[in-house]
C-alpha cells in the first residue's frame, strides 16, 4: 500500500512539472512538448541516480558504477518513456485541461526542485564515494 502511495504522489510531482513547463514552452515553441520531455528526463534520471546513491549509501554497499554513463543513457530512457506515457497514451492532453495541476505564483517551486534534484545527485554521489 505504501509503495503505491509513493509511486502515485511521485507521478504527480512529473505531472506539475508538465504541466507547468508545457504552459510556458508552449509560448515560444512551435513543439513545446520537446523542451518539456528534456526538462523532465533530466529531472528524472537526477531523481533515479540519487536514490541509487542513497540505497547504497545506507546499505553501505561498495558498488563501482559509473555514474557518467548512467547520467548519460538515463535521459534517453526517461525520454522515450515520457514520450510513451504523455503524448501516445494521450495523457498530456488530460493534464493540460486540468487547472489542477496550476500551482500559480508557486510555480517557481518545480524550478526549485529541478535545480535541488541534481544538487542531491552530486551531495549523495560525494557521501558514496567518500564515506
Amino acid at each position: 500500500m505504501k509503495v503505491k502511495f509513493l509511486k502515485i504522489k511521485m507521478l504527480k510531482i512529473y505531472k506539475y512539472i508538465y504541466y507547468a513547463s508545457f504552459l510556458q514552452s508552449r509560448k515560444v515553441n512551435a513543439a513545446p512538448e520537446i523542451t518539456v520531455y528534456s526538462y523532465l528526463c533530466f529531472i528524472q534520471t537526477s531523481n533515479v541516480i540519487t536514490i541509487l546513491n542513497a540505497l547504497l549509501v545506507l546499505t553501505k554497499m561498495n558498488v563501482n558504477y559509473d555514474v557518467r554513463l548512467f547520467a548519460a543513457i538515463g535521459p534517453i530512457f526517461f525520454y522515450f518513456i515520457n514520450y510513451y506515457y504523455f503524448s501516445k497514451k494521450g495523457n498530456g492532453k488530460k493534464i493540460i485541461k486540468d487547472q489542477g495541476y496550476s500551482l500559480g505564483k508557486y510555480s517557481f517551486l518545480l524550478d526549485v526542485f529541478g535545480f535541488v534534484s541534481f544538487m542531491m545527485v552530486v551531495a549523495t554521489y560525494y557521501v558514496y564515494k567518500e564515506f
